[in-house]
């Protein structure tokens, strides 16, 4: 249950911070927009992490040199959601986000990238995807 809070959590985060983003970049620009973006997150994060008093960097050295560059793709993210906020509106960035996200952890659920075990899927969970698809595109006419 407390896993499902956070996701819920970080859904709404994400589409306040999209929010003010846009606004943002209208501003400023896209690109100054994610920097700042990314600039505040590091320094709130850092913050956090200094309160809890955690000391876990040291397990950095365990994860594989690619993976620690995971971070490099929020300036990728932030532009373009940025982007389509200010073409789309809210509501069809996030509807869109959403399903990219669902498609993409699919196929590499399904492919077993990344050591995931790999998984079988079901025609109705493809139709179900399907169906978020035609959702998306009635939110557009």
């Amino acid at each position: 249950m407390k896993g499902l809070i956070y996701a819920c959590l970080g859904g709404a985060f994400l589409t306040l911070q999209g929010v003010a983003n846009a606004v943002i970049g209208e501003h400023i620009g896209t690109w100054q927009a994610a920097t700042m973006t990314q600039g505040t997150g590091f320094v709130a994060a850092m913050l956090l992490v200094w309160l809890v008093g955690d000391r876990s960097w040291r397990n950095l050295k365990q994860v594989k040199l690619v993976y620690r560059f995971g971070g490099a793709f929020a300036a990728f993210i932030l532009f373009s959601n940025i982007t389509a906020f200010h073409q789309n509106g809210a509501a069809l960035t996030v509807s869109a986000v959403l399903i990219a996200q669902i498609t993409v952890t699919l196929v590499m659920e399904k492919m077993g990238w990344f050591g995931s075990a790999s998984l079988h899927l079901r025609p109705s969970q493809w139709i179900g995807v399907g169906f978020m698809v035609i959702g998306i595109l009635c939110l557009t006419f």
